[in-house]
């Protein structure tokens, strides 16, 4: 089980936008983020929906 802090950068395992953890909500987290127009959302999900977001390393060219 992950303990998630607050301004971890989070995604649900099923995809979507990157969020950010804003609090614990009783079992749950509560999440932000901005949609593709820059209006931003905000809801909680259960700890079972989320995965820390790990950027995939760019390629690098030389």
């Amino acid at each position: 089980m992950t303990t998630y802090e607050i301004g971890q950068i989070v995604r649900l395992k099923s995809g979507g936008p990157k969020m950010t953890i804003k609090s614990a909500d009783g079992d749950a987290w509560a999440c932000q983020w901005f949609d593709r127009n820059g209006k931003i959302h905000s809801d909680s999900f259960p700890e079972s929906m989320l995965d820390v977001f790990v950027p995939r390393p760019r390629d690098v060219e030389e």
